[in-house]
């Protein structure tokens, strides 16, 4: 992993964007890498990060729940999490569109329908950001925020909340993690004015991305 990572330094500091997959669980392996061969030199390497999140089927040694902790305090290092083929397939053009290090992280399970069709009714849109199941202008009581495969299952969440409460819950779908200053200034106008707001992810607490997140905002000023 580590090989990997500074072979794809070395083709990038020579004019190439070099796209690297490693698993989640073993990138870390390869963090010095990242830090010193791409991050501090700000080279296009293109990080593709498999089995990211809970991996179904492959054990606990397997699954990625340290990568976003540990990536999101390197610096120029955007993160990014699709949670379908047609997002993979845009986070992957603007990956490569961009000059800076980039991460990618995937899981190992099928695309969701239900997350396909409520985040994505027109099909592919072609850019990489923010998503919501409801309009900025009629924004729900309850909200949850969240990224990559776990939408799935914060959507089978939303229906039991309704069912039991009554009320309109919406959900918020990053595509984008990092930087945290322009998501969170991004996510404003989804957010502003709802009762409750709930960040779910597959990953440590402690440096993810629900925490860092919630530090900008309120850094930004969001009460």
């Amino acid at each position: 992993e580590g090989h990997a990572l500074t072979f794809a330094a070395g083709l990038a500091a020579n004019g190439m964007k070099p796209f690297t997959a490693i698993y989640s669980t073993f990138l870390q392996r390869g963090y010095d890498s990242i830090l010193h061969d791409i991050a501090l030199q700000s080279l296009p390497v293109k990080i593709m990060i498999d089995r990211a999140g809970l991996a179904v089927g492959d054990g606990a040694t397997h699954h990625g729940i340290f990568d976003v902790s540990f990536l999101s305090h390197i610096p120029g290092v955007e993160i990014l999490s699709p949670a379908t083929y047609s997002a993979l397939r845009d986070a992957i053009d603007y990956a490569y569109s961009s000059n800076a290090p980039v991460a990618v992280r995937y899981p190992n399970t099928k695309e969701s329908e239900r997350v396909s069709k409520e985040f994505y009714p027109s099909g592919r849109f072609g850019n990489i950001g923010i998503r919501a199941n409801y309009a900025q202008d009629d924004i729900p009581e309850y909200i949850y925020i969240t990224y990559g495969t776990l939408a799935s299952r914060v959507l089978q969440a939303t229906d039991i909340v309704k069912a039991c409460v009554g009320k309109r819950v919406g959900v918020v779908l990053l595509e984008m993690l990092k930087p945290y200053d322009t998501v969170s200034t991004d996510l404003i106008p989804y957010i502003k004015g709802a009762r409750r707001i709930v960040f779910a992810e597959e990953g440590i607490k402690y440096g993810g991305a629900a925490m860092l997140l919630r530090d900008a905002l309120e850094q930004g000023g969001f009460d």
